[in-house]
Parts: C-alpha cells; structure tokens; sequence
C-alpha cells in the first residue's frame, strides 16, 4: 500500500546557462546585426532537454530499510495500488516539443531554421564551447534552448533564446500545462514563439504596393504578379536566383492604416492605380532587401520585369511602366553592366582597360622566401618606414628545430627545415638580419664564431615572390676575444645583445651567461663593440688590432637614464 504522504517530488535545479560576450584578440567591437532578404535571420532549434524527478516511495511496512524509491518514469504502473487516488504523468518527449517549436519558428516566413549540416555537428559538439566561439554557427543567428521539468501534477517548459552574436539570453519564457490537458501543448508554443519571432524581425520589415500609369492601367493583371529575392542564402553562401524562384503574390486594396501613415504619397495618384503587395496568406510585409517583380499582362503580351528595394518601415514602391527600359543586367551590382564587366560575377571598380574593368585590384601583397637556414642561425626580418622599423618575424635553427614567431603572418616550412615562406607581406621595404647564436661548452661559458649577414628586399608590386638566401657560417682564421659580463645575465629571460661597431645588424645574443668567446675574430679589426642589456647603459669595448688573445669587461650595471637618447640600433627583445 502507497503512503502518499511519503511521496517525495522533487524538483531539480533549473537549467540555465550563463553566457560572456566573446571578444576577439584584436580587441574589436561585435558589429550590429542587420537581416536582410538576402542573409535572413537564422534559428535553430537545439535539442530540448527532460528533467522528470518525482519520487515514488513504497513502503516496506514496519521495516523502513525495505522500503523501495522508484523514479519516474522508470516504474511500473502495476507495481501500485490501483484503488489509490494516485495522478501519475508520463514523461514528455522532448523531442516531441523540439518538433513543435521548429513549426512555431517555421511559422514565420521571414526566419530561416538551421540546416541538418549544423544540426549534426551540434550534436557531436560541446554546445558551452560552440557558443563561445565567434564564428560558429555560420550564418547562424539564435538558438533555441529549452527543458522540460515535472512538478506535481502539471509540465512546466521552459524556453530560452540566444542571440549568436552576443552570446547573450535576449528572451525567456515558460509555461505551465497540466498533465490532463497534453492536446494544448502546440497552443501554448505558438503562443510564446510567434510573437518572439516576429520581435526579431520586425524592424526589418518594410511594405510594397504596386502602382501603374497609362502606359500599363489597361494592361495589368494584378492577379497575376510573382516576386523573387535576386540573392538568397544557400547553406553558407550566397547564390543568385532564378526564374524558378518566383512565388505567387495577390493584390488588395490598400488598408486606411497605411493612408493614415502615408497618405502624403498616396494622395498624388487615382486610388484604382495603387494596390498593396501580399502573398496567399494575407502577409503584407517583405524583409528589407533587393527584388525582382514579373506581372503577366492581358492578351497574352510579354510579362513585364522590374527590379525594386524594399527599405524598412517604408511603403516601398513599384512603378508598372511598360514604357519602362529596364537598366542592362548587373549580375554583381557594382554598376557596370555585365556586357563591359570583365569579371561579370564579382564586384570591382571601373578600370580603362577592358580586361580589367569591373575587375577587383590584384592583391597588393607578397611573400619573401628565406633559404639557407643554417644549423645555429639566427634571423629577423623587419619592415621599413618613416615612423621606424617594426619586428615582422625573428626565428632560429637550433638543434636541427626551426623557431619561428611570426606574429600574425603565415608561414610555410620546407619538409627539410633549411627554408620557409612568409606569406601575406604588405608592399614595401624590408631588411632581413642574420647571425650566429652562441652555444654553451661549458657552464656559464658561451662561444661564438663570428658572423653575420644583411640583406634588404622590396615588395614593390603585388603576388610577388622574392628569395632571400643566409650566407654560409664559414669559419675565418683569426684571434680569440674573451669579453667578460658584469654582472652574469640575471636570469634565462635575460639577454645581452652583441654589435659591431655601431653596425645596426646585432652579430649574436647570450643569456645565461658569464662570459663569451669569439672565435675567428679579425686580427685586422680595429674599433668597437657594443653590449646592449635592456634598461641599461650599452657597454662600448674598443679593440686594437693584433694576432693575441685579448680580454674585457662589459660593464652592463649602470641603469639608463630616461632622458638619453636611444640608440637607433635594433633591439631583439621578446
């Protein structure tokens, strides 16, 4: 026997989902959203999610410890006492009311719902993960999340609606329906999702009436209009339209509310020469967007064509002149008709050349090619202008493994690791720096043979590919200079950069050093060196000729004062 004061109906947490607005590295602000005929809004419906939690205790007699919980709907309605007054409700299927929003949403014929592409790969995907990505779902607008709960003797369904862009919840809504009246289900979500869908697309929407003039009043058939859209949306492209996309439209008389609103554009014509635009089901409104109008006229004369835009919150005109010349065909709408339009299908600029008319300008970038990527180089490539020069890539080859940090720019490495491409390079000039990374023999103790190489590169016309080759490490007879580091680089985040004689290409940088030696260094040198340590003074180190071993001291302790000019040297910090 059933204890029904023992019947324990719980209720879970509600399911809700809290969404950051998602910003991009660059820093950028999300653009405003703006739905056109040609890029609809698009919804999709994601899968609704069932939270049944009543309890059904039954008791094991005196013996509490037999008693036996059973969750619905996972029990059998024979295991009860039949006699007893028990309101048991079956879990709805939430596929069932998934089913019926899509129709809700369908409902409108201004909205799009997702595709089965997307729909497949929300099913596989993190939907937390999904929604904080910037570019996923394409073309995707909203998405439709909601559950089911069970609470005593009623459904109650909850419906959220998240904006893509925003990653924000912009509508909630939730009902109850008893378990008794189940036949009201599709009611109550037509009820919450048409006015939803409509608040969507409302300020988007514009009017179109149809006016004739002598040349056409005799003529019309206003019964026998067909519009298309000349650009729609097509899984994640954009695709021109054709004839097979005409739908039917009917005409009506136009309604006082629009003499109310428009009657000062109205009023200049005879009211038996205007007629209000509406498809078979009396829907009056029309996404903003480009469009096309085919009317059949009487006695079986040649269907006249027009193109014509509807703006929002207009009563957008379409004049039915049969004198009318229709504009030569612009498939691209850049205003250069297609029989001049080298490039008919994209958009381009007017050009005197006829094989470059209405074409886009070439790509005003190139690549630069480094070859000869040595065991034990380093490189940098920068750009050149007046307002100074800026790191574009630095890199090294150590060990046989290619570094490269390239910022924002592609890069692609040959399979050998002795060459790679930087892609996308906008025009201008550029210098590529080259020189010898140290190597540790012993601790502290860093030797170097002396190297380094320059070579400067202009991207002076787009698609361009320049090679630029690093010269060959050869090791030159020479003496051995020692130079000392006071103090010894604090820590492998430290490091002390080496030039020669002001020369603005840096020869070799050192961390985790006391001391470097330059092997094959030029008996015939005579001049200076500079150590540079960041936020200090450079040390300057003057060197005589001669075949002997010689030593120095960088002293690299005295901080920099913020006034002292900077030196017009390069630095290679990260």
């Amino acid at each position: 026997m059933i204890d029904l004061a023992k019947i324990n109906k719980k209720i879970s947490n509600r399911f809700l989902i809290k969404i950051a607005i998602f910003l991009l590295f660059s820093g950028s602000n999300i653009m405003s959203k703006t739905f056109t005929v040609t890029d609809p809004p698009m919804v999709y419906i994601y899968h609704f999610v069932s939270y049944d939690t009543t309890d059904v205790v039954f008791h094991g007699g005196v013996n509490q410890s037999e008693n036996k919980k059973l969750r619905l709907p996972l029990f059998n309605k024979r295991d009860l006492n039949t006699s007893s007054n028990l309101l048991i409700g079956k879990a709805l299927d939430p596929k069932l009311v998934s089913a019926m929003v899509t129709s809700a949403v369908a409902e409108n014929i201004h909205v799009n719902i997702a595709g089965e592409s997307i729909q497949n790969r929300i099913k596989t995907d993190n939907f937390i993960k999904i929604l904080k990505s910037s570019d996923y779902p394409k073309r995707t607008d909203y998405i439709f999340i909601g559950e089911i709960n069970t609470i005593a003797s009623q459904y109650e369904i909850d419906l959220k609606l998240i904006d893509v862009s925003t990653q924000k919840i912009v509508a909630s809504n939730e009902f109850n329906l008893p378990f008794t009246n189940l036949s009201n289900l599709r009611t109550k979500i037509n009820e919450v999702v048409g006015p939803l869908m409509s608040k969507i697309v409302n300020p988007f929407l514009g009017s179109a009436y149809v006016r004739v003039d002598s040349t056409s009043r005799e003529k019309i058939r206003w019964d026998a209009l067909y519009i298309r859209p000349l650009k729609t949306v097509v899984g994640s492209d954009i695709k021109k339209t054709f004839d097979s996309d005409y739908e039917a439209f009917k005409t009506s008389s136009m309604p006082l509310s629009y003499m109310e609103t428009h009657g000062g554009i109205l009023s200049a014509f005879s009211i038996n020469d205007y007629r209000l635009v509406s498809d078979f089901n009396n829907n009056s409104f029309f996404l903003e967007g480009n469009y096309r109008l085919k009317v059949f006229l009487k006695n079986n004369e040649d269907p006249f064509e027009i193109d014509f835009k509807v703006k929002p919150g207009n009563l957008n005109e379409i004049h039915v002149a049969l004198s009318y010349t229709p504009p030569p065909k612009d498939s691209d709408n850049d205003g250069i008709p297609d029989e001049n339009d080298a490039c008919p299908e994209i958009v381009g600029p007017g050009n005197p050349d006829p094989e470059k008319n209405g074409c886009p300008p070439p790509k005003l970038f190139g690549n630069i090619v480094f070859k000869n990527i040595w065991d034990g180089v380093g490189f940098e490539l920068k750009s050149l202008s007046d307002k100074g020069d800026t790191l574009v890539l630095y890199g090294k080859r150590i060990n046989d493994v290619l570094v490269l940090s390239s910022g924002s720019y592609k890069t692609s490495i040959a399979k050998d690791k002795t060459s790679f491409t930087v892609l996308g390079l906008p025009m201008g000039d550029y210098i590529r720096n080259s020189w010898a990374i140290t190597e540790e023999k012993f601790p502290g103790k860093h030797y170097l043979n002396l190297f380094s190489d320059r070579d400067s590169l202009k991207i002076d016309k787009g698609e361009v590919t320049l090679n630029t080759t690093i010269q060959s490490n050869k090791i030159t007879k020479g003496r051995e200079i020692v130079i000392y580091f006071n103090p010894f680089t604090p820590d492998e985040l430290d490091e002390y950069v080496l030039y020669l004689d002001e020369n603005i290409v840096p020869y070799t940088k050192a961390s985790i050093a006391g001391e470097l030696h330059i092997t094959g260094f030029p008996i015939s040198f005579e001049g200076d060196l500079f150590i540079e340590r960041k936020g200090y003074e450079i040390a300057q180190i003057s060197v005589s000729k001669g075949t002997e071993k010689a030593y120095f001291l960088a002293e690299l302790t005295r901080p920099k004062e913020e006034d002292v000019i900077e030196r017009k040297i390069g630095s290679l910090w990260k």
